[in-house]
């Protein structure tokens, strides 16, 4: 334990455990309790031993000692009892604090790391790791506790019955703490190889299953079979090389502590015979040094809980080491709201310092109030531009503004609240269909509100013909519905929460000619007064709005109003003629 991350993960155990130590030390009392009364019970059956090898003695021995016996056995059961509660309780309390720090961080991180790490990771974390510091902050407590002083008080114990016996007897023990020293990095080292493992199980897992109707319709079962199998396989394989370790190790401790014994039977046994120790003290030494051998096989499930603990709290620090991209600024404008007049100034923007430029230079301004509408091939940048304006992403001082403030100068719980956003992808989670059209504005909404919402988004009829309605649950990412029903809830969604800006992003793509022309029928009330930024593959969808760019490359190569547009012998007005022959217009 002496490179830095193994201290700084211990600082950050004892970090959590600070704020139980009443209860904790408490029961660590009660257990040091529990210890002194399985101390005392040898010592009792050693005096009525000793009386029983006299001539004179008297029954009523028995009977005290047979009371003493049971009395501390049965305070024993009333007292582990409690150390449990003292300590077990706080170890779950710690484990639901550290896990919802570890839920607020990952809410508070940018959409780069979610980029580049695997949902799977993430639960391996929440399940495997945390389990094991729960583990480690309780019950290996408890272990060393009951080790340390059992060890002590055994050891003061027989050299008050034989010190040269002791001597002897205890000769091998020192060797098992030194297989531990020696095996705990190996120890630590494997168990973060099973974790990364069964991150992998995890990670597989939840794609699969997230994405069965593909796996179904390219017939991949088996070939998804394979991959779990060898995933497990590789998982047992880091397991059974951690177990070897175990395997070698405690064999080993159990060979030391039976030699331990045998010494004791052998020199313990001639002192007997030789009247330098009475029968009673030969038999309480043997309760003794089985009670010094437990705490130091013990120590080995101590040892091992201790490394796995301090192994998942360095990857969980690792996952806390991350930054967001984006984050609250000190120096921000003291607005209280937002009027939702946009400006792009000269912005270009990449991913990742390695990957080519998404956007290249765009200019572009956008008045409170009026509508904007984006079409470009796939792939030209569309997207990634409206999610710049939520700063997912980091941008450049004095790139976007909003309202003549830099982006990067509003706070962002004012910037976000300000928006609404109906994605390309519609996520919904698995809930009621009332709760994901009320998701993004107070949980308390009045039912007359969600109805009037879902009327605009032409999808109030088709959620009455759902069995429960408005109560019906969907499934996973709305697995259950259309991909026009999702579309249609997430603007009945983006609706209700009305914001000053409202971005739709190819949002009626899965959606009917006729219905989608009932939804802009509706919408325009809706729209009235607020930013509206529209892309589209339909030229139906953005031809009224106040201005339409057309993106290529991620370059802004045509702007203007529809007649304009479709003056011009370009992408535009080529595109609006291919519709027209199609009949989508």
């Amino acid at each position: 334990m002496s490179d830095a991350s193994t201290h700084r993960a211990v600082k950050y155990l004892l970090s959590y455990l600070k704020k139980h130590l009443i209860s904790i030390t408490g029961g660590l009392l009660v257990l040091i309790a529990v210890d002194s009364l399985q101390l005392i019970i040898p010592r009792i059956i050693q005096q009525i031993l000793d009386e029983l090898g006299k001539s004179n003695f008297s029954i009523s021995i028995i009977y005290k000692g047979t009371i003493l016996i049971f009395a501390s056995a049965a305070l024993m059961v009333f007292l582990r009892f409690l150390w449990r509660l003292l300590i077990v309780f706080p170890s779950r309390i710690m484990e639901k604090q550290i896990r919802e720090d570890m839920y607020s961080h990952l809410q508070n991180l940018s959409c780069s790391y979610f980029d580049n790490i695997k949902t799977g990771d993430l639960m391996a974390l929440f399940i495997n790791d945390l389990n094991s510091i729960r583990m480690a902050t309780g019950m290996a407590l408890v272990g060393m506790a009951d080790a340390l002083f059992l060890s002590i008080m055994s050891l003061l114990f027989m050299v008050s019955i034989s010190p040269r016996l002791t001597l002897i007897t205890v000769l091998p023990l020192p060797l098992i703490i030194f297989l531990f020293i020696k095996s705990g990095k190996l120890i630590q080292i494997r168990h973060t190889r099973v974790q990364e493992a069964f991150d992998k199980i995890s990670s597989h897992t939840q794609e699969s299953f997230s994405g069965v109707r593909i796996v179904k319709s390219f017939v991949q079962e088996k070939n998804e079979q394979n991959i779990f199998r060898d995933l497990c396989d590789n998982y047992v394989g880091k397991n059974i090389s951690l177990v070897k370790v175990w395997g070698l190790l405690f064999p080993a401790i159990t060979f030391l502590a039976s030699l331990s014994l045998s010494l004791l039977y052998y020199f313990g046994g001639r002192d007997v015979i030789t009247e330098r120790i009475s029968v009673g003290q030969f038999v309480s030494f043997t309760f003794y040094i089985n009670l010094l051998v437990w705490p130091m096989i013990a120590s080995g499930w101590v040892f091992s809980m201790f490394q796995r603990g301090i192994a998942s709290a360095k990857r969980i620090l690792r996952m806390l080491d991350s930054k967001p991209d984006i984050s609250i600024p000190q120096n921000s404008s003291p607005l209280r709201s937002l009027r939702g007049e946009i400006e792009f100034r000269s912005l270009s923007f990449r991913y990742n310092p390695e990957s080519p430029d998404v956007l290249k230079s765009i200019s572009l301004r956008i008045p409170a109030g009026s509508s904007l509408g984006i079409i470009g091939k796939p792939g030209s940048g569309k997207t990634t531009l409206v999610s710049l304006l939520f700063n997912l992403y980091p941008v450049g001082e004095g790139e976007i503004f909003i309202d003549g403030i830099d982006i990067n100068k509003i706070p962002l719980t004012l910037l976000r609240s300000s928006i609404g956003y109906v994605p390309q992808d519609p996520f919904l989670f698995s809930d009621t269909v009332r709760e994901n059209i009320a998701f993004g504005s107070a949980r308390t909404v009045s039912d007359e509100k969600i109805f009037e919402s879902a009327m605009k988004a032409s999808i109030h009829d088709e959620i009455l013909s759902f069995t429960d309605g408005y109560s019906a649950r969907i499934g996973e990412r709305g697995i259950s519905l259309s991909g026009g029903q999702r579309q249609r809830l997430s603007i009945a969604r983006a609706i209700i929460a009305e914001r000053p800006v409202i971005v739709f992003d190819d949002a009626m793509s899965a959606v009917d000619a006729a219905t989608e022309k009932q939804i802009k029928r509706n919408m325009e009330k809706v729209l009235s007064g607020r930013t509206s930024i529209i892309i589209a593959h339909r030229i139906s969808t953005v031809k009224d709005c106040n201005r339409i760019i057309v993106l290529d490359s991620g370059s802004i190569s045509e702007s203007g109003s529809h007649e304009e547009l479709l003056q011009r012998d370009g992408f535009y007005s080529r595109l609006y003629e291919l519709q027209k022959m199609k009949g989508s217009l």
